[in-house]
């Protein structure tokens, strides 16, 4: 076999610096291809692949942006003609929610108070006519609207009610309130019969009312505008009717332009409170509660820049949503979370959608994070924004998704994840699968740990077939098993005889990479983003930071051929400025899996931006001859 010289061994000093999607910029001038240099100091290698670097042992073929199909000329079809094509690398972006749009329409009845709630799952809309005292509940379903309670046929009376939605003990309620005298009453709903179960003065009128849960014990509150007061009654189902109790926490002199949405959190309670003057100000109380007499334990005041236009606040499935609804339609969603005592905003959410501008907004709590209710006149808009679903994208959730090929029919990476799996299962001996997860929006994944749904999807697809690429992330998941991680001494295609027939064939290798931003000082404020030097959130954020700074990954970018031993970009810099970058995993001559004086590698891919055709299709052809030759020396 050729024995072929190879430059010094350069040092690595960036990781991942321009590997995958947003990460690269646009280049402004083509790089010179690098030159040759002496001979190197370590054993003669049996075979050249780069000019800093010597890799062995398999080449694959992959693509970046795997999703994207035959957008923007890929020519590569969609994920079924990738794996049987031969490729083994398939990169995804993600992001961590996903809005759909459940009814866009015109209103057709007079409606003086319409709004939405959710019951086992499905989305409701309710309307009221206080003109005809006429109650309407329709069950939304693809966009589609069915009555299932009207009681045009034994009418109200006809006068201004308020209503709003309790969830509590597995029983859901529709409370109806009327300002003008203080009167509450309670009905049962069940999906399509509304029963009454009890009337009760509240002692309050003209008020805002709205209902939480506490230690399991259901709760009204009501902020009369007028008086400025705000007043915690418990309510409590005693044989088929309902009590009020007296008042257990008062507050005076609250503005009425100040909202308060009380919250439960750690088995402790709250009260966010923020005033539409102050739009990024807000503060939270502290409760302290004690038998019938509750006290305000302490206050924290914060600011963020993610309070804008309306901000509303929703509590759903233990949660406290946050959401700013700007006038000209631009929405972002947060999460309040308590930690360590310090309120903090973590964001979760922007529109991917073109909500309605201009509308009156309203928020409700939802299966999967909460429903948003826009109204402009006849004009009505519902949103369901989930969080923590794991969606593909590139710029956005769904950005540059081809829908048009043999890919999954939706965005959603759990059905992607599917079909890989049936593959796998049809083709029990493939070669090894990498599987790379690109988080977008670091920071929308903090809150809830929601990498770790990646995770979980991951085993409940591939069950004992997945294996975890070494990074101190993994390293550091209790969910994961550490005798699954692949390490940077383990050679990925073989088992430890050098037999091809043993290794990781049928198995899956799961990389996780946050954006780059997320090692940026500017970014994170020195790498603390959160108020909490020990919180929950700090950690969470440190854990994700792990991900990106010790995956043993490395990416070259096609610009700078010199770094990380580019012969692809010297390549394609011969022929025209084409993006093909590899990624491989690495270990030094020592075998330690550190970057420095590399020479060996286990695994080599060509991950290309490239049309399935002509360079690339080239490149990988010609590459996939060192499949067959024998390990270089000292990389064993």
């Amino acid at each position: 076999m050729t024995r072929i010289s190879i430059l010094s061994i350069l040092l690595l000093s960036v990781f991942l610096a321009h590997g995958c999607s947003s990460d690269s910029e646009e280049p402004t001038t083509s790089p010179p291809p690098p030159t040759q240099g002496g001979e190197g100091p370590n054993p003669e290698p049996v075979a050249q692949d780069s000019t800093t670097a010597i890799y062995r042992q398999f080449f694959f073929r992959g693509t970046h942006n795997s999703y994207s199909g035959n957008q923007g000329g890929m020519k590569r079809e969609g994920i079924a003609t990738q794996l049987e094509r031969g490729l083994r690398f398939f990169e995804f972006d993600l992001f961590s929610f996903h809005t759909e749009i459940e009814l866009q329409t015109t209103w057709p009845d007079e409606a003086h108070n319409l709004s939405t709630f959710n019951h086992n799952g499905e989305p409701y809309l309710l309307s009221y006519s206080e003109t005809a005292g006429t109650l309407k509940i329709h069950m939304l379903t693809d966009g589609e609207q069915e009555l299932v309670y009207d009681n045009t046929g034994n009418p109200w009376s006809e006068e201004n009610r308020e209503f709003n939605i309790l969830a509590h003990q597995s029983e859901q309620y529709v409370l109806d309130y009327v300002p003008t005298d203080g009167t509450l009453t309670v009905h049962g709903f069940n999906g399509t019969v509304l029963n009454t179960i009890g009337t009760a003065s509240t002692g309050v009128v003209n008020a805002q009312i709205s209902t939480f849960v506490f230690d399991e014990r259901a709760f009204i509150a009501l902020h009369s505008e007028d008086a400025g007061t705000y007043k915690i009654i418990e309510m409590v189902f005693d044989g088929g009717g309902i009590t009020l109790g007296t008042a257990l926490y008062e507050l005076e002199s609250v503005p009425s332009e100040e909202s308060l949405y009380p919250f439960e959190q750690d088995n402790k309670l709250y009260i966010f409170r923020h005033n539409v003057n102050t739009v990024t100000n807000y503060k939270v109380d502290a409760i302290a509660v004690n038998g019938t007499s509750w006290s305000l334990g302490n206050s924290e005041m914060a600011t963020s820049d993610l309070l804008t236009g309306t901000v509303q606040a929703v509590l759903s499935n233990g949660k406290l949503y946050v959401n700013s609804y700007a006038a000209n339609g631009n929405v972002v969603g947060s999460q309040l979370v308590m930690d360590n005592g310090t309120p903090i905003l973590v964001y979760e959410y922007n529109n991917e959608t073109d909500p309605l501008i201009g509308a009156d907004a309203s928020l409700s709590p939802a299966e999967k994070g909460y429903d948003m209710f826009l109204r402009k006149g006849s004009s009505v808009q519902l949103s369901s924004i989930n969080i923590g679903d794991l969606v593909l994208g590139h710029d956005a959730p769904g950005d540059e998704v081809d829908l048009t090929v043999d890919n999954p029919s939706s965005i959603l990476l759990g059905d992607w994840i599917e079909y890989i799996a049936q593959w796998s299962n049809a083709n029990p001996d493939h070669e090894p699968l990498f599987i790379m997860t690109e988080l977008k929006e670091y920071e929308q994944w903090l809150a809830d740990a929601k990498w770790q749904n990646i995770i979980q999807l991951m085993q409940d697809k591939f069950g004992d077939k997945l294996r975890f690429h070494s990074s101190s992330g993994f390293h550091n998941e209790t969910i994961v098993g550490q005798d699954r991680i692949v390490d940077g001494e383990t050679l990925y295609f073989m088992d430890e005889n050098g037999s091809k027939e043993g290794g990781l064939l049928g198995k899956v290798i799961l990389y996780i990479q946050p954006n780059n931003n997320i090692t940026k000082s500017e970014h994170t404020n020195n790498f603390q983003p959160f108020g909490t030097a020990n919180g929950v959130l700090q950690e969470n954020f440190l854990q994700l930071k792990r991900y990106r700074e010790n995956n043993k990954l490395v990416s070259p970018d096609w610009r700078k051929p010199n770094n990380y031993g580019n012969d692809i970009g010297a390549y394609i810099d011969a022929r025209d400025d084409s993006y093909i970058s590899r990624i491989f995993h690495m270990q030094s001559s020592d075998g330690d899996g550190q970057y420095d004086n590399i020479r060996c590698t286990d695994v080599m891919f060509a991950v290309s931006d490239r049309p399935y055709e002509g360079l690339y299709v080239e490149y990988a052809e010609e590459q996939e001859v060192k499949n067959e030759l024998e390990k270089v020396v000292g990389c064993d």
